[in-house]
């Protein structure tokens, strides 16, 4: 070697058996990042001595490739590029393990466990979060939904924990239920919340959330849900000499309801050859359970114009939109007096959360 030019010296690793990397990782820091920062976080947990417990796995590559874990008696610790190296135990760490792991769409961990309201605990991931509560179990929330979430307060707010994970609804639409609310998405109306109170059935006793028994007085719950609803009108003017005459309308309309007071939803009328009149009219009202009743007037009015007063068809109806539901009724109004004239009313509603 020539005289000035220094030797490197080459770091010597010896592998005795391939169930710790640690020895390569405190040899090769550059290289192999992730096994360092889970042995950081494991000793700043207390170690063996924590309650992470002993080791029960070697370091490991996930399978994604994308980062390094540890599996120890008492939880796991996960690291990537990007989130570092959080713990991940518990109910929660078997809510994430049903789900996939990383490879599912919450990815890796962004913090340890953490304590959260009420008692509580919540562990975030880059894709949603995880709740959990002795009394509702763990449930993930994500994307719109767990927005909407946050920016009531999460846990802390009116809603309290989910006893549900996201599920899929009528449509596109996404549903995530909580202790004392819902909260719904749909491409068309985005994350709307919905307050009552609820608990989750008995086993046995069905799917989804059942309400609780009716408080009195200023206790009472504040339902709210969000009423879409779509009116059709064919009308026929019914001739005795020559041909009938035919006319149609369309009405669409959104309205946000509550448990308090009827509200209109919907008013049209349209007229037909120049001597008939079909009105009608929506009331709807939300019911303790979430479900919206709707109760439906359809007039007919045939005379010598399309503006007469000359009722000759009465129709009342009633319509039940099941909670998160979507629901069509096609009713009839004839002309009771005389002659074939009607109107067709085909309707849909859907109820989601407001």
């Amino acid at each position: 070697m020539p005289d000035g030019i220094a030797t490197l010296t080459r770091p010597v690793v010896k592998i005795t058996a391939l169930t710790d990397l640690t020895p390569i990782g405190l040899k090769l820091p550059l290289i192999l990042p992730g096994i360092l920062a889970i042995n950081a976080k494991y000793t700043a947990l207390g170690g063996a001595g924590g309650f992470l417990g002993a080791a029960t796995t070697a370091h490991a590559k996930t399978p994604n490739g994308k980062g390094w874990y540890r599996h120890y008696a008492g939880g796991s610790i996960y690291w990537s590029a990007s989130t570092g190296a959080h713990e991940v135990h518990g109910l929660i760490r078997g809510k994430w393990a049903a789900l996939g792991w990383e490879n599912s769409f919450l990815d890796f961990p962004t913090s340890d466990e953490t304590v959260g309201g009420n008692g509580g605990r919540f562990s975030t991931f880059q894709g949603g979060v995880i709740y959990w509560l002795p009394a509702t179990g763990a449930h993930k929330v994500h994307g719109e939904i767990l927005a909407r979430y946050r920016l009531l307060g999460a846990e802390k707010s009116f809603l309290g924990y989910p006893v549900s994970d996201e599920f899929a609804g009528p449509g596109q639409s996404r549903i995530s239920n909580f202790q004392h609310g819902q909260i719904a998405w749909s491409p068309a109306l985005g994350a709307a919340t919905s307050w009552t109170s609820y608990t989750p059935p008995a086993t046995g006793s069905g799917a989804g959330v059942h309400p609780l028994g009716i408080p009195s007085g200023s206790n009472a719950p504040d339902v709210r849900r969000r009423l879409v609803c779509a009116a059709h009108m064919d009308l026929t003017d019914d001739e005795t000499f020559g041909s009938d005459e035919h006319a149609s309308a369309h009405k669409q309309n959104e309205a946000v309801l509550t448990n308090d007071l009827p509200q209109d939803v919907l008013t049209m009328q349209k007229g037909a050859g120049g001597e008939l009149r079909v009105e009608l009219t929506l009331l709807g009202q939300v019911k303790l359970s979430g479900d919206v009743l709707v109760q439906g007037k359809a007039l007919l009015y045939e005379g010598t114009s399309e503006q007469t007063n000359d009722l000759d068809g009465d129709l009342d109806f009633t319509v039940l939109v099941p909670r998160d539901g979507v629901i069509s009724r096609t009713v009839t109004v004839w002309n009771e007096d005389e002659g074939g004239d009607k109107g067709v009313i085909a309707m849909s509603f859907s109820n989601f959360a407001a």
